[in-house]
């Protein structure tokens, strides 16, 4: 008997976001109702990638039982299209909070809990290993309860080995440490900890730095400068002294995850619970309904001129 597809599974409700690779679509799982997240992959790739797809969320699937992170529940080749099936969390990126709050920015004592949670996926995911190669404040969510939860984990992996056949860096370069944007073939999960230090910088300041330069001065800038730092009266001493575990030069000097998690920083606040970060989605909720966007996308707008694409698992989980 044939594999049902996707489009009897899955049901595609609302887009809540997109980028250069696709979108990011609420949608509803239809023999149970339950609502998931539909991250859909523009492929525009020779079908050769697919056994490289494969690979990958073969990757994914080790990650179900990952602390605050996004959880996987399966993959679909959908024709020139992957649909990439994932929880859906109520709330929004960190990023989506630092808009709702006053200059952009959020408060130390918000940020550490961030920090705290994000540290906690990443201890778990680098001893898989994997490398989440894009972390930054949109691709971390808070929940309505506070939750924090990395998404895009391993889904950078699968751009990047699409990427790759293209010769083009995969994520944004404000992030990105200097080893990664000099090619350096064997990079590791140390790039995540210089990104989660920009992070920080990022949510202290409101943008990374070097926001004021195109991403091409700006891949050329990052492995000449020296680490960016916080001055004295935007972060506290603790926070300076854990941006600068994170943000060393080589990477090899970089703490870990799980030594960072027992820095002094984190330590001050191990009681803190993140049920703390209900004030911060509270903000989002008052600053008004987030965006979305009910109209069709562009590629069921030709589907509807033509006859309906096969589409298949591509080695996921299959709800």
């Amino acid at each position: 008997m044939s594999q049902p597809s996707v489009h009897q599974l899955y049901q595609r409700l609302e887009t809540v976001g997109k980028g250069a690779y696709g979108s990011v679509s609420k949608g509803k799982h239809i023999p149970t109702g339950n609502v998931v997240a539909l991250k859909i992959i523009n492929l525009d790739t020779p079908d050769d990638d697919v056994d490289d797809i494969q690979r990958e969320v073969a990757l994914l699937t080790q990650l179900r039982d990952a602390p605050n992170v996004t959880k996987y529940y399966g993959c679909y080749m959908d024709g020139p299209r992957v649909w990439i099936v994932m929880e859906f969390a109520n709330g929004g990126s960190v990023l989506s909070l630092m808009k709702a709050s006053k200059d952009g920015c959020i408060e130390e004592k918000y940020v550490s809990i961030i920090i705290r949670e994000v540290l906690i996926g990443l201890a778990y995911l680098h001893k898989v290993p994997v490398i989440h190669r894009d972390m930054k404040a949109a691709n971390v969510l808070v929940t309505t309860m506070g939750k924090v939860m990395i998404c895009d984990f391993g889904v950078s992996a699968l751009l990047t080995t699409m990427s790759s056949k293209r010769n083009t860096l995969t994520g944004t370069p404000y992030w990105m440490a200097p080893e990664v944007i000099e090619g350096v073939h064997a990079y590791d999960t140390k790039a995540d900890i210089w990104s989660l230090g920009i992070m920080i910088y990022e949510m202290i300041k409101g943008v990374p730095p070097h926001s004021n330069l195109d991403k091409f001065a700006v891949m050329d800038l990052i492995p000449k400068a020296k680490p960016p730092r916080l001055a004295e009266v935007e972060a506290s001493k603790d926070c300076r002294d854990f941006m600068s575990f994170c943000l060393k030069e080589s990477p090899v000097e970089r703490l870990p995850a799980d030594e960072l998690l027992k820095t002094k920083w984190i330590k001050n606040i191990s009681k803190v619970p993140f049920s703390i970060l209900r004030d911060l989605a509270l903000r989002l909720q008052q600053s008004g309904p987030r965006a979305s966007m009910a109209g069709p996308l562009d590629w069921e707008l030709e589907a509807d001129k033509c006859v309906c694409s096969v589409s298949f698992p591509c080695g996921g989980v299959r709800r």
